[in-house]
């Protein structure tokens, strides 16, 4: 593909490597073992619990310290598989949101995506915390739907009516910047949100109607208890060390909620059911996330003991993940196009229409739905579902065969596709439409009989004689003819030569024999039916012409063309009547008489 990855480091069941994933993981000011850190980011990128991997586009951080950057950036690289790199977006924490737990921070995949950093704002929603907001841009794509913003928050924590009271002002702070930005906003909340329950009035605020109305891709129903327990992100510990607390999985605190127009299924869209809490197993409500065995990869159970091990000691959260799909990108050439066609050909011109989306999967990229319309020399609208590249979908497009002359014509590819790339691609034809071939005996009017004279003696040595077919009025607008064949019943009479190809101005020559050996004096005939064909193009016809050939037995003298034993006036009338033209009276044999042959007549005269 034209922006396939790099596998190399990946071992996944099946790989996505271009569609958007994202995860939001409160770091805890990298308060946890940074190896251990390190771990869980690299697992992120391999992570085909759903039964596909990508590398992660998009990393959305909380509590990260003003001083920590540079190293959390490193750290990420450091974790990235090989040939990915990766860049911090506006950052813009300070001392008091150091003191308030840290700010927040977007890392991003560089050749996926870009910041665009005038959409960046910081959003007060209290505790002496920001929210971040950034606008990205998927890379490649021109159209303004291939951008989303990103709500990165950490809201205030604990329990309590006040506590709750400052999540929902931020919530509203949030939504009320979100539903400003107007109908069709692509935007994901994201970040250690705090909520206890579904209940909870900063949530409800969220999901509330209104241009930012967030969905979340869990539902609405309860998440507490054990019986929600998979959706739990805080804490992977049971123990409180090194300022990480501990209590075991019993909150879903971290969150990704999209808003309506990422969860339609069209342009860039969550992928249903991608979301998950990274190395939760459900099966550790009140545990540490590795304590006895974790089944969170349920074939890999040293895989997932390693993931779980790591967590537990990397913070006091674990990583919410999710991928999106990236939108169709509109690539479409032209294969195929006759470039002569005869009039009246049912005939099609080949194009080839691919979804070039940077992805290697149907379940990563929107599907391109297409439709080729052809105009001028092209006709007909076209729709259908093209396939991803390398492959491609043929549209056989119909040619217009009514009109003869050069025509012209495109075949216009567009794609209606939320956030298309390349949404019309428009490809242009020539296409020459000919009339018919036309076999004719004369180069001047369409004939299409012709006796061919020939004049043997009575045990004389066998005579060629030599008639041509014209492709009577022949133009750069008319087929050229092909004699296929040449039909004499067997006898006397045979073929020397005769087929041929390409005939357009100057005319094939058909060449025959008559044998007299063992035949009388007198006069034999036989048809000789030529088989003439259209120029291989689409619409070719078939014609044939016929040529009698007429073989007069003389008393052994060539001249003495009309077999009464003397050469005289008579057989010189007869010459001069054939004069320009292959007949009997073609002596030496030339395939046409002339003044040669007077020569040869007058050499033998009387």
């Amino acid at each position: 593909m034209r922006w396939s990855a790099l596998a190399v480091g990946l071992s996944c069941a099946a790989e996505a490597q271009a569609q958007l994933r994202v995860v939001t993981y409160n770091i805890v000011g990298l308060a946890g073992n940074q190896t251990s850190l390190r771990a869980v980011i690299s697992s992120l990128h391999t992570d085909n619990k759903q039964g596909f991997a990508t590398p992660v586009g998009l990393f959305l951080f909380s509590e990260v310290d003003t001083g920590d950057t540079a190293a959390l950036l490193a750290l990420v690289n450091q974790a990235a598989p090989a040939g990915y790199t990766y860049a911090l977006a506006t950052y813009t924490g300070s001392g008091t949101e150091d003191g308030a737990s840290g700010a927040q921070a977007a890392i991003y995949r560089t050749d996926l995506i870009t910041e665009i950093p005038s959409g960046h704002i910081d959003l007060s929603t209290g505790a002496s915390r920001n929210s971040d907001r950034w606008l990205f841009q998927l890379n490649g794509y021109t159209s303004a739907n291939a951008r989303f913003y990103v709500y990165q928050s950490h809201l205030k924590a604990s329990t309590g009516s006040s506590n709750v009271a400052t999540r929902l002002s931020g919530v509203q702070t949030l939504r009320a910047n979100s539903d400003a930005l107007g109908v069709g906003v692509r935007a994901i909340y994201s970040g250690d949100m705090n909520f206890y329950t579904r209940t909870e009035s900063g949530y409800q605020a969220f999901i509330a109607a209104g241009n930012g109305a967030a969905f979340d891709p869990l539902g609405t129903a309860d998440w507490t208890g054990a019986s929600n327990a998979w959706k739990h992100t805080q804490s992977p510990r049971d123990i409180l060390a090194d300022g990480l607390i501990g209590g075991g999985m019993d909150d879903r605190f971290d969150m990704m909620l999209p808003t309506a127009q990422l969860m339609d299924g069209a342009g860039i869209a969550f992928i249903t059911g991608s979301y998950r809490a990274v190395g939760n197993d459900g099966n550790h409500y009140n545990l540490a996330v590795n304590s006895g065995t974790n089944s969170y990869f349920p074939a890999e159970l040293s895989r997932s003991a390693a993931l779980a091990t790591n967590l537990f000691n990397a913070a006091d959260h674990i990583p919410v993940l999710a991928d999106f799909q990236v939108p169709a990108w509109n690539t479409a050439v032209l294969g195929t196009v006759p470039a002569r066609v005869v009039q009246g050909a049912t005939a099609t011109a080949q194009v080839r229409v691919a979804n070039d989306a940077p992805g290697d999967s149907d379940l990563g990229v929107d599907a391109l739905d297409y439709v080729v319309t052809g105009s001028g020399v092209l006709s007909g609208a076209l729709s259908g579902t093209a396939v991803l590249t390398p492959s491609y979908t043929t549209v056989n497009v119909p040619v217009v065969t009514s009109t003869v002359g050069l025509r012209t014509g495109t075949a216009t590819v567009t794609s209606a596709n939320e956030a298309v790339q390349n949404p019309s691609i428009p490809l242009n034809v020539s296409i020459q439409v000919l009339r018919v071939s036309n076999p004719s005996f004369n180069a001047a009017s369409d004939a299409n009989t012709l006796t061919v004279p020939i004049s043997a003696s009575v045990g004389g040595a066998a005579v060629e004689a030599t008639f041509q077919v014209s492709n009577f009025g022949f133009s750069a607008d008319q087929a050229t003819m092909d004699i296929d064949a040449v039909q004499i019943p067997s006898g006397p009479f045979s073929l020397v030569s005769g087929t041929a190809t390409g005939i357009g101005a100057t005319p094939g020559a058909v060449r025959v024999k008559f044998n007299p050996a063992g035949l009388a004096a007198g006069t034999y005939t036989a048809n000789a039916t030529v088989q003439t064909s259209d120029e291989n193009v689409p619409g070719a016809t078939t014609a044939q012409v016929v040529a009698t050939l007429s073989a007069t037995i003389g008393g052994g003298n060539p001249a003495d063309l009309n077999g009464d034993g003397v050469v005289n006036g008579a057989d010189l009338g007869s010459l001069l009547a054939q004069w320009g033209q292959p007949g009997t009276g073609d002596l030496n044999g030339d395939g046409i008489v002339g003044g040669a042959d007077i020569g040869i007549m007058l050499a033998n005269w009387g």
